[in-house]
C-alpha cells in the first residue's frame, strides 16, 4: 500500500467535492503542517512509520493496513538505493544508510523478494527487477 497516492487520492477527492478545498484544510484535517504534507506529497520527505501510523490513523485506515504502508515504504526505501547503484549487499549496511532499525529492513527485503521486485543470485550479487 502506497500510503502517498493514498493520500494525494484522497485530496483530490475532497477537492472534486470542494473546488476551494486546499492543502492546508488537509493538513489541518490530518493534523500536520501544510509545507510537511506538501513534501511528502511530492517525495522529498520520507514517510516514517510514526508518520504513517499518524497520518494513516487519521485516515481510519486499519493496523493491517498501516503494517503494510510501513513495509511498502521501507521497501521503496530500499529500492531506492538499488536504483542509485549505491546498494551494497548487506542488510546493515541498508540500516544503516536509510536509518530504517535491521530488522525493519530484513522484513522490507524479504516483501522485494516476496513481490519478485529484487533476486539475489548469490549472496553478494543483488539486481533489482523491473516491473512489467
Amino acid at each position: 500500500m502506497d500510503l502517498r497516492a493514498l493520500l494525494g487520492a484522497e485530496l483530490r477527492r475532497r477537492r472534486e467535492r470542494n473546488p476551494r478545498y486546499s492543502l492546508r484544510a488537509f493538513a489541518r484535517t490530518l493534523g500536520t503542517h501544510h509545507s510537511t504534507l506538501s513534501q511528502i506529497l511530492a517525495h522529498r520527505r520520507r514517510l516514517t512509520p510514526r508518520a504513517i501510523r499518524r497520518l494513516g490513523g487519521r485516515l481510519g485506515l486499519a493496523p493491517p493496513q498501516l503494517d503494510a504502508a510501513c513495509v511498502a515504504e521501507n521497501a521503496a526505501a530500499v529500492l531506492r538505493l538499488l536504483q542509485d547503484g549505491r546498494l551494497r549487499p548487506d542488510s546493515r549496511w541498508i540500516a544503516t544508510m536509510t536509518g530504517i532499525p535491521l530488522d525493519d529492513v530484513n522484513v522490507a527485503l524479504n516483501h522485494l523478494l516476496w513481490q519478485r521486485r529484487l533476486a539475489m543470485h548469490a549472496p553478494d550479487t543483488w539486481t533489482g527487477v523491473t516491473p512489467r
